[in-house]
């Protein structure tokens, strides 16, 4: 209850951090206090997939195929919990056998660093692996909860959002020792009371280091002036249609406009847009086929004569045909130019597993089963590319411009710059929906050249606010993670700009119709520690973790731990059966 309280809901909208640090206390205590691994494996169930029920309780709403959005995610996340959970019962366990006859020698008092830092570590690494594949369901971790704490999240540069995890179940930890370590030491005295003290202390301090360090880090980052060298003047359109009804194409499409058109009397007189970004699935009709459609409707206003009307290029979310023939189609991000020519295509790399995927889709008995129960979304194929659109933008400062490869030596330098000044252009790469949760396909998308990210969503079948914060408060960390800006058009939010800490420079309210044209400040790119090496933290944790369990079944004899008077007594009963055995023959 209090993990769920902690992440993005719907009193706390953008989560709770002072909760998320107290929140898996209990379950830390819980689980020293289990009495076999069985136990163990039990809790670790219950407490996931609670904490998945209730946080997610959202995809209930999914209509049709709400059991399998809900109720299958909630036991494949309970089930990667409970193996969670045997793996930390493990140093509890030892101790339990070593300290059963003995509990408060001195000898037998466990090492309250090494039980803090391995359960941070196993946590951490249950996080990665129910949020990576195609499996995967990046919502409900401890990262989610911290983005009101922008100062904290800026390790994410680094470590990526596991980072974050880590320092945060660090913390429950350590709290959790503290209070344990307590009740301990008032129940003991002499040498065991200033072991105890002692552990404590060096626990305080190991903590203290880790949070200082990271806080300063996180507040240097914060204030450090970051000049743009790039503006992208973005026109960006929440429709907020309800995808449960019927929506026509025309009617769709002419909302859009409007909300469009009204940005553009507003900026009438300005810098005129450079782009306009409408949500995922605005356009319904597959391209390129349906092109020529698009010239003639709707009838009131033709989408492809909007855009040459306004000569503004326009990046929307349709889908795109592959291949008819392989019956290969992409839910797709269309890119137009100021001509209203189709000029690329993004497929959408990672779908949504069971719903827009369905494992065995390929086969004709399987896909006209699944066509019938959820419709097209069971035809769709995975994006096969990384594709990157150049768009129109302006330099910040014309006499600051970036240098070029390409000299014209026909032409003064001052000639050159004003040349490129006066057509600039910006790689941005245009992710859809679920895919600004998956590292896997971010990263190659920056490392391959991406500027800026615009990403277009269309959460609104949930029809709740926690929705749209929860994939939010996920999304976000992309912008911290390269130090970049991340634009979110969604249909019904949540629609925002952030800088590249994180910071919110613009949004548009909830489940409204609404409309923003905002200058997206575009950076010089950085090759952060986290873009350069990805998610190195849970594989060093992965080394850790073998590295405990090696040493631990080479290492453990429970009868090393029976005191000498036991083992004494011991031998004699051994010795007293071998004897009357011989009396006996």
């Amino acid at each position: 209850m209090m993990l769920s309280t902690a992440i993005p809901n719907e009193i706390y909208l953008l989560g709770n951090p002072f909760i998320a640090f107290v929140a898996l206390i209990p379950y830390y205590i819980a689980l020293k206090n289990c009495k076999s691994y069985s136990h163990a494996l039990l809790l670790g169930f219950i407490q996931t997939t609670t904490t998945h029920l209730i946080s997610s309780f959202w995809l209930a709403f999914f209509k049709d195929f709400a059991a399998l959005t809900l109720g299958a995610s909630a036991v494949g996340t309970g089930i990667i919990g409970a193996l969670m959970a045997l793996l930390l019962y493990m140093p509890s366990s030892n101790t339990k056998d070593r300290n059963s006859l003995n509990a408060l020698s001195l000898q037998n008092i466990s090492k309250p660093v090494f039980n803090i830092f391995y359960f941070a570590s196993i946590w951490t690494l249950y996080e990665w692996v129910k949020s990576s594949g195609f499996l995967g369901y990046p919502w409900g971790t401890l990262s989610s909860c911290m983005f009101r704490f922008r100062a904290f999240t800026q390790i994410a540069a680094i470590t990526g959002t596991y980072g974050i995890s880590f320092v945060t179940a660090f913390f429950n930890a350590t709290a959790a020792e503290i209070c344990t370590a307590w009740v301990t030491f008032r129940n003991t005295e002499g040498a065991a009371k200033k072991a105890v003290h002692y552990n404590l202390t060096n626990t305080l301090k190991t903590f203290s280091i880790l949070m200082i360090t990271i806080l300063v880090y996180g507040a240097v980052q914060c204030s450090i002036t970051r000049n743009p060298q790039k503006y992208i003047k973005s026109i960006m359109v929440q429709q907020n249609k309800d995808p449960w009804k019927t929506n026509s194409d025309d009617e769709t499409i002419q909302k859009c406009q409007r909300l469009t058109e009204n940005e553009l009397e507003k900026n009438n007189g300005t810098e005129k847009p450079n782009l306009i970004v409408w949500c995922e699935g605005s356009l319904n009709y597959m391209f390129p086929q349906n092109y020529s459609y698009y010239t003639m409707f709707p009838e009131a206003s033709p989408f492809i004569p909007f855009i040459k009307k306004h000569r503004i290029p326009l990046l929307t979310g349709g889908s795109f045909m592959k291949s008819a023939e392989k019956e290969q189609y992409h839910n797709s991000a269309l890119i137009f130019d100021s001509d209203g020519h189709l000029r690329g295509h993004y497929g959408k790399n990672h779908l949504v597993p069971m719903a827009e995927s369905i494992p065995g889709i390929e086969y004709p008995k399987i896909k006209a089963i699944m066509k019938k129960v959820i419709g097209i979304s069971a035809g769709w194929s995975p994006g096969d590319q990384y594709v990157l659109f150049n768009v129109p933008c302006r330099y910040a400062d014309e006499y600051d411009l970036p240098a070029t490869d390409t000299v014209d030596l026909s032409i003064s330098y001052d000639e050159q710059k004003k040349k490129e000044a006066e057509n600039p252009y910006a790689k941005i790469a245009a992710p859809i929906c679920f895919d600004d949760a998956f590292t896997d396909i971010m990263r190659p998308l920056y490392l391959n050249g991406a500027e800026a990210f615009f990403n277009l969503t269309d959460d609104s079948w949930s029809c709740r606010k926690s929705s749209e914060y929860q994939h939010f408060s996920v999304a976000s960390y992309r912008a911290i993670e390269y130090r970049t800006t991340l634009v979110r058009t969604c249909n019904a939010g949540y629609s925002v700009v952030l800088d590249p800490t994180g910071a919110i420079l613009a949004d548009m309210p909830l489940f409204e119709e609404a409309s923003l044209c905002y200058d997206v400040p575009v950076y010089k790119r950085k090759m952060t520690v986290y873009a350069r090496y990805g998610n190195w933290l849970p594989y060093t944790l992965i080394v850790f973790l073998i590295f405990c369990i090696l040493h631990t079944y080479f290492t453990f004899e429970p009868t090393d731990f029976i005191p000498s008077e036991r083992k004494h007594k011991d031998k004699n009963r051994k010795k007293g059966k071998k004897n009357s055995k011989k009396k006996q023959h």
